[in-house]
């Protein structure tokens, strides 16, 4: 799992640790900085090479084969699951901090080997940098990651889930929920839209899109894609359309 959902699903990691640090804390060359430097991270794994991250699975006796990995990520949509699954369940050998090699090495074989595979991953990922984008004022760059992220949470949720709560339950620990994610698209639509037309047509054809795929979502949420689509026509010039949108609410 994620090093920061371990700390807080399993306190005694924290533990783990401080009993790290204490093997350090009387080593004069050794100090907080190095330590958290040996730690792996995403960006660490992306800097290297795929035979390179392989190789790094077989010196911790971790067996992993590509086509088998292909065929064990077609029954999963993350590839934090698949390793717990499949690769944490066999006799490792992880010394030090090299046990979340493990996870962090799947989710980049992952995007390599498989990227047209959209998983959990790949959707916290994107959602997250377009609030980053959308925080730094770059709005359209924001929103094109968010029109990505609809496409990628619309083709992995099954089509017999018709509500956006149970598409949350489907896809769960992303660290913004569906249900306000999308919610927030719609908002940053409407404003982008103010300053960019063309943004009121994205918009439409979200809400469009969203009542068709859950049209079982909460009433409250509905209702406001309708009047944000009837909005946008009325932005648009549409008046007709706008009105019978305002209808189906009354």
């Amino acid at each position: 799992m994620r090093f920061e959902q371990k700390l807080q699903d399993n306190p005694e990691e924290l533990e783990k640790i401080g009993k790290e640090l204490e093997k350090y804390s009387g080593d004069r060359d050794v100090d907080f900085k190095e330590f958290i430097q040996r730690m792996w991270s995403i960006d660490k794994v992306k800097k290297m090479s795929t035979s390179e991250i392989i190789e790094k699975l077989q010196s911790m006796n971790v067996d992993f084969e590509i086509e088998r990995f292909k065929k064990q990520a077609q029954n999963h949509i993350s590839a934090i699951q698949l390793a717990e699954d499949h690769y944490y369940t066999q006799d490792f050998h992880a010394p030090g901090l090299d046990e979340d090699f493990i996870w962090l090495a799947m989710i980049e074989l992952w995007n390599r080997i498989i990227p047209e595979k959209y998983n959990l991953e790949m959707i916290d990922d994107l959602m997250q940098e377009g609030y980053e984008d959308i925080d730094k004022q770059n709005y359209g760059g924001g929103l094109e990651k968010w029109e990505k992220t609809w496409d990628m949470i619309i083709s992995i949720v099954p089509p017999h889930i018709k509500s956006v709560t149970e598409a949350d339950k489907f896809i769960p620990d992303l660290t913004q929920s569906i249900f306000n994610w999308c919610q927030d698209f719609e908002i940053e639509l409407g404003s982008t839209g103010m300053k960019d037309k063309s943004f009121y047509a994205k918009r439409i054809k979200y809400c469009q899109d969203f009542r068709r795929r859950f049209p079982k979502s909460d009433k409250s949420i509905l209702e406001n894609m309708l009047r944000a689509e009837a909005e946008s026509y009325t932005e648009l010039g549409d008046m007709e359309a706008a009105k019978k949108l305002l209808q189906e609410i009354d």
